[in-house]
């Protein structure tokens, strides 16, 4: 169970490149993720394209996780960069784990003035004999159009050995342009003999164009 939890905490939240997930960071430790989707298939604009991505948290004590979240969406024309702060709820060793996140961001768009952005999220996660399940939900609010835009993710992570490690996850919300959409993403991950781990899949608009692409991620720990 604690070998399933630790998976869920390094697979499952850099998968979404959201918020810290319901497992905090150990006190001390560091995460980077980077990556980003490429083979775009043709016409791909929304709710997919290349939508690079940077994500970082650290374990600013054993149950205070800090961390940043830079990304573009709206066909790369909206850049965001959020930093947070996750503190979990209730006992967390339990197989059950639930998290809350305060955010704080900035939206820059071409030819607009930079906006201030909020967030606040939930997060769930349970631990299995061989992977974990995890439900992570936030809102945005903007404060210059002043609009509450929701994000509900829902991940499920297999672990089949030391090495190999499957995700499936559907994401859905609310666009900056007011859009609601709706993706499917399973993936692959390969932990490397340095324990570098990366993670090669799919992503598969069900709105929008319904265009698809590959993506590539790389996650290190120190």
């Amino acid at each position: 169970m604690m070998k399933a939890a630790t998976l869920a905490c390094l697979f499952g939240l850099a998968a979404q490149s959201a918020f810290a997930g319901a497992w905090a960071r150990e006190k001390g430790e560091l995460f980077i993720a980077a990556g980003g989707n490429f083979l775009l298939s043709d016409g791909s604009e929304l709710p997919v394209h290349y939508d690079p991505t940077l994500y970082a948290e650290y374990g600013l004590t054993d149950r205070i996780t800090i961390g940043l979240d830079v990304h573009t969406a709206q066909k790369g024309e909206i850049g965001t960069a959020f930093g947070f702060v996750s503190v979990p709820v209730g006992d967390i060793t339990a197989p059950n784990r639930y998290m809350v996140t305060l955010a704080y961001g900035l939206r820059a768009t071409n030819g607009e003035p930079v906006e201030n952005l909020l967030r606040g999220g939930f997060s769930w996660g349970r631990g299995l004999d061989n992977g974990w399940l995890a439900l992570d939900a936030s809102a945005t609010f903007g404060t210059i159009d002043t609009t509450w835009r929701p994000k509900v993710d829902a991940t499920w992570g297999r672990n089949w050995n030391d090495s190999w490690t499957t995700t499936f996850q559907l994401q859905t919300g609310q666009g900056w342009t007011n859009d609601y959409y709706a993706k499917i993403s399973p993936s692959v991950i390969w932990t490397a003999p340095n324990d570098m781990k990366f993670a090669l899949g799919l992503v598969k608009g069900l709105t929008g164009d319904k265009g698809g692409a590959l993506k590539l991620e790389t996650w290190l720990t120190f």
